[in-house]
């Protein structure tokens, strides 16, 4: 019979190619690893979501480079290589202009909605773009708390 741990590692390793130091660094608290997993899948790898892989992917690393995470980085950069093209023209700006400012001035981030949606994107975007940003910034600390390095075969967990 399997305990708990192999039973989320199994998971992940089957699901992802690989085990990434972000998960196995939380190893010994387990219900953390498997909230932590599900809740990322749920925003980021989940098919029908209301922002596209490509656009998830670039504030990825848009926020993790804002907070100089480059274990984080080096993870969403290989996965925005495989996402299909980068978001472009208006529509990348106000991405960017939301990684910066819910990153470094979260309390100005509101003002944003108005311009989000001249670009075209839905509420739903909006929303889903809101919890991308603020679960890398929370992800990017967990990365510098646990002095995360990059695995050598990263790249296999970044499909």
């Amino acid at each position: 019979m399997s305990n708990i741990k192999d039973d989320i590692f199994e998971k992940i390793k089957s699901e992802r190619g690989g085990l990434a130091s972000i998960h196995l660094a939380f190893s010994e608290f387990t219900q953390g690893v498997a909230a932590h997993y599900d809740f990322y899948k749920s925003i980021m790898l989940n098919e029908g979501l209301p922002l596209g892989r490509s656009d998830r992917e670039f504030l990825a690393v848009e926020t993790s480079r804002l907070n100089q995470c480059p274990y984080c980085v080096a993870h969403h950069a290989e996965a925005l290589k495989h996402s299909g093209s980068e978001p472009a023209g208006g529509k990348l700006e106000i991405l960017k202009a939301l990684a910066h400012t819910m990153t470094l001035e979260p309390w100005k981030s509101s003002p944003l909605f108005t311009q989000f949606i001249a670009q075209g994107f839905s509420q739903a975007q909006w929303q889903h773009a809101v919890m991308v940003v603020s679960y890398f910034n929370f992800v990017n600390r967990c990365a510098h708390a646990m002095n995360l390095e990059i695995e050598p075969d990263f790249k296999d967990t970044c499909r």
